[in-house]
């Protein structure tokens, strides 16, 4: 055994040694850098700490100057329009009836009572507008602030979205979200309309954030709350535009897959105590038959009498059988990929929710918007392969109610804009990932900027449309959005008959939302005149009146037997005056 003396020079070696380990390397004098460039000891964690402190800063600065920036868009592209979609409309006229106590109803009817097809959400939000300011057309623009406040928080619920749900960095998550708080297609419903889909569009994409959170908090003790705030934002989407029903069935779907069968039942009893009450109200107040022919309007058509028209809305162009269903769908898909899909993603080339601007589908922009769809589904496919989450089932089955519905696809897909330029950024990914396993050499950053290269241009795309619209609308007057100008030239119509028509009379009209806003008379639809000829002399009907965004078309046979009161210059807009109630001649559609 060693002596103890030994084992103690053992143990003061270690020692040193370990001391030698824990300390600095000695720099030589002449490899010292100069006194004043020392560093203090603890000058690394305050760098550190100021540089972050510096980039959140930045981040802060540059997110306040999106914002910034999208509410200036939104304000320039402020303009008088509203009604002329015919659907926002009835939106402000169901908005005037519940702030004036008449419940929700159609205060346009010569008879009172009369329920209206559309959910009731976006109507009781603009009703509250009336509440503060009941004076229209002045309060348009406060009509108009409730969807540029959607859009605004459209952008905040997209960054939280990509930023913390995808795991996107800062600068990608903020323009991503830019570029679609700018989207031309929104501007124009939020500035030039007074349509739900900025509403629906962010109640939709705070109900997937919300839901989101319930599944990474799995059975924690709080996920129920988040459940609950699910439900409710499920709710208001489908109160907001039935549409939302594809949202509902999807979050059922995906809490049943993540197996939060708990969550399941409380989002499903959530929703059923919310729209349960306005399902049960709306088919004890369905119009009836007479109601509906006294109205004649698709407002008070029920959706399945819609869904078999051959376009919703457009009662006059005849129904369909189920051997036709196939026809439809087929159509509304083809749409979408030679049209829709570059809306979405290209705007300025297609114009798509400007009735009186949108361009014809041609081979080259056909051909763009194909390519463009493939990007998209193939950035959905790689979404896919890396986790199926709510979004991944929202697309598809909203895709699903829309190429099934008889009408024009782009308002139903538009509310699915996030995740359409989130896609078509994956199918850039996705590309570029293998080109560079084909040329073996991969560098991530690279990845990156490309991706960031990417929303940069969707931003710029949606900011030179804007920017175009803004110089338009703000040019000279011959120079104006047609929108603009065709608003104006039924205004000018409507003024003409609140001046020259006795208060009394009963109007048909294509437009009777807006007739009745403007002048106080109760209107009916126009539709199908020798149809309705008798009713219409029941009803003490005086006036037809065309109004349209476009060119209407030149009197048919049966007008042409009574006298034009009134016919606008570009337009061609009119009014039919059948004369006294004793006098009438009967009208005849075919000569």
């Amino acid at each position: 055994m060693p002596s103890t003396k030994s084992q103690s020079r053992l143990s003061k070696q270690r020692t040193q040694k370990a001391g030698h380990s824990s300390k600095t390397p000695e720099v030589s004098p002449a490899t010292r850098p100069p006194s004043h460039l020392q560093p203090a000891m603890s000058e690394p964690t305050s760098a550190g700490s100021n540089r972050l402190s510096h980039q959140r800063w930045a981040a802060v600065i540059a997110s306040l100057g999106s914002l910034a920036l999208c509410l200036v868009i939104y304000l320039l592209r402020l303009d008088r329009v509203v009604g002329l979609y015919s659907d926002d409309a009835w939106y402000v006229l169901l908005a005037k009836a519940l702030a004036t106590g008449h419940g929700y109803t159609l205060i346009n009817s010569p008879s009172p009572g009369i329920t209206p097809l559309y959910p009731p959400a976006f109507a009781w939000l603009l009703s509250l507008v009336f509440r503060v300011a009941p004076d229209f057309p002045q309060n348009v623009w406060l009509l108009k602030s409730v969807s540029i406040a959607a859009m605004l928080g459209v952008g905040v619920a997209a960054y939280y979205y990509f930023a913390r749900v995808r795991k996107l960095p800062f600068y990608l998550s903020l323009g991503l979200a830019t570029a679609i708080v700018i989207h031309p297609a929104f501007t124009f419903l939020a500035a030039s309309t007074v349509m739900s889909e900025c509403v629906f569009t962010l109640a939709q994409l705070l109900t997937v954030v919300v839901i989101e959170r319930v599944v990474s908090a799995g059975r924690h003790e709080l996920a129920w709350r988040y459940t609950l705030l699910g439900a409710a934002l499920a709710s208001a989407a489908f109160l907001t535009r039935s549409a939302g029903a594809a949202l509902i069935v999807a979050v059922m779907i995906y809490l049943l897959k993540e197996r939060l069968t708990r969550a399941a039942a409380i989002f499903a009893l959530g929703v059923a105590v919310l729209v349960g009450p306005w399902m049960i109200y709306t088919r004890m107040h369905a119009p009836t038959a007479a109601q509906q022919a006294e109205q004649n309007n698709y407002i008070v058509d029920g959706y399945a009498t819609a869904f078999w028209q051959a376009r919703a809305s457009y009662s006059g162009l005849g129904t369909i059988s189920l051997s036709d269903l196939p026809e439809r769908v087929l159509n509304n898909t083809f749409h979408m990929l030679e049209y829709d899909a570059g809306a979405l993603l290209v705007y300025p080339v297609y114009r798509a929710v400007e009735p009186v601007e949108g361009k014809p589908r041609e081979v080259q922009t056909a051909l763009l918007s194909f390519i463009l769809c493939l990007l998209i589904i193939t950035g959905f496919v790689a979404a896919v392969r890396e986790r199926l989450g709510l979004a991944e089932l929202v697309v598809p089955l909203s895709l699903v109610l829309t190429v099934i519905w008889p009408f024009w696809p782009f308002r139903f897909i538009l509310p699915l804009l996030p995740w359409a330029m989130l896609y078509a950024l994956f199918g850039v990914r996705a590309i570029f990932r293998l080109g560079t396993r084909l040329l073996r050499h991969h560098q991530p950053r690279s990845s990156w900027a490309m991706l960031g290269g990417a929303a940069a241009c969707l931003a710029a795309i949606s900011l030179y449309g804007n920017l175009t619209y803004i110089l338009s609308l703000h040019g000279p007057e011959s120079e104006r959005p047609r929108w603009v100008r065709a608003y104006d030239e039924n205004v000018a119509l409507y003024q003409w008959l609140d001046k020259h028509t006795a208060p009394q009379s009963v109007i048909a009209a294509q437009n009777p939302a807006l007739l009745h806003l403007f002048t106080g008379h109760k209107t009916i639809g126009s539709w199908e005149p020798g149809k309705n000829w008798e009713y219409w002399k029941q009803l003490g009907v005086r006036y037809l009146v065309s109004t349209s965004s476009s060119p209407v078309d030149e009197p048919n046979w049966a007008e042409r037997r009574y006298p034009i009161v009134y016919q606008s210059d570009w337009l061609k807009l009119r009014v039919l005056d059948f004369g006294e109630a004793q006098s009438r001649r009967i009208w005849i559609d075919n000569p």
